[in-house]
Formats: C-alpha cells, sequence, structure tokens
C-alpha cells in the first residue's frame, strides 16, 4: 500500500511552519535541561498521525543517524516516547507517549530528585564544616539556613508535583 504523500517525510522538510514550531519547542526544552534536538524530535513524533523511524527523523530534522539514535535513546529513557513494534521495513518506529502529565512526573522524579538529592547531599557535608572554617571564609550562617530552606522548599515541592495522580492543564490559563 503506498504511502499517503502527508506520510512522506520528504514533504515536511520544506513546511517552515511545522519547523519554527519545532525549534521553538526545542528551545524551550533546552531551557529546561534538555536538549534541543529532543524538543524537535519530540514535536515531529506528537504531531504525527502515525509512527516514526529513525530514517524519517534523519530525513525531517536534517541531522545524522548517530544523533537521531542519541537523541531516540534519551527520550526512551526518560519515558517521553514509546516503542511501537517494527515498520514494513523491520525498522523500529515510535510515538509520543500520550500521558504528557506522567512524562512530567517521570522526569522530575528521574532527573531533578536525583538532582536535588546530590544538592541536599553536598549541602549537609558544607553545614557539617566546622565554625571556625565558615567564620574565616566569612561565610554567614543565616544564609546557610536560608539555602537549606530553599533546598527543603524545592524537596518539598517536586515531592507534591509527583504525588499528584493527574494533572489537568486545561484549566490553566
Amino acid at each position: 500500500m503506498p504511502k499517503s504523500p502527508a506520510a512522506d517525510p520528504k514533504n515536511l522538510t520544506d513546511l517552515p511552519e511545522l519547523n519554527d514550531l519545532a525549534e521553538q519547542v526545542g528551545e524551550f526544552i533546552a531551557y529546561w535541561g534538555f536538549k534541543k534536538v529532543h524538543g524537535r524530535l519530540w514535536t515531529h513524533l506528537f504531531l504525527s498521525e502515525h509512527p516514526l523511524d529513525a530514517a524519517e527523523f534523519i530525513v525531517r530534522l536534517g541531522i545524522s543517524k548517530a544523533l537521531v539514535s542519541m537523541t531516540l535513546s534519551d527520550l526512551l529513557q526518560y519515558q517521553v516516547i514509546l516503542p511501537a513494534g517494527k515498520s514494513p521495513r523491520g525498522t523500529d518506529l515510535f510515538v509520543a507517549n500520550p500521558d504528557t502529565s506522567g512524562v512530567i512526573t517521570n522526569v522530575l522524579r528521574t532527573r531533578e530528585k536525583r538532582m536535588l538529592s546530590r544538592i541536599e547531599a553536598a549541602f549537609r557535608l558544607f553545614k557539617g564544616l566546622p565554625a571556625k572554617d565558615k567564620k574565616v571564609r566569612a561565610l554567614s550562617d543565616s544564609r546557610q539556613e536560608e539555602l537549606g530552606t530553599l533546598i527543603q522548599g524545592a524537596q518539598d515541592a517536586i515531592e507534591g508535583f509527583i504525588s499528584l495522580t493527574s494533572i489537568d492543564l486545561k484549566n490553566w490559563k
């Protein structure tokens, strides 16, 4: 069965509106600590009516096979995308995870929570330094306590967000 013209990735490479949207999402995703290519690839996948394979991303995004492979691996790790079987050619297919709130929660759980744990461990080590060492370097006790409160607040916020069973973004304006 021949592909429809819209399903042909070559027909999407000259669609500047889609490419611009993917670029903008990539910029936003990069702001949150991912790479721009993660957002670009996800946008194409999220908007696609059909699962896509690596070859389609190479054509659509104009990037190397190695970069596509690494990007897919990263997005699979965070469950941003999901495997969707094999194409008629035997290549792996992917879809965007439709549970976007679950994706956000998973990223917070696997990445940000781990990062905050490392910050908290470093803070405990710093806090355990002898007072004289801190005094010699003119380090503020009150600022140390304030930083501890900020770290705890960030951990509480992440835990609170992760504990939500669902997130309804429809009413958010």
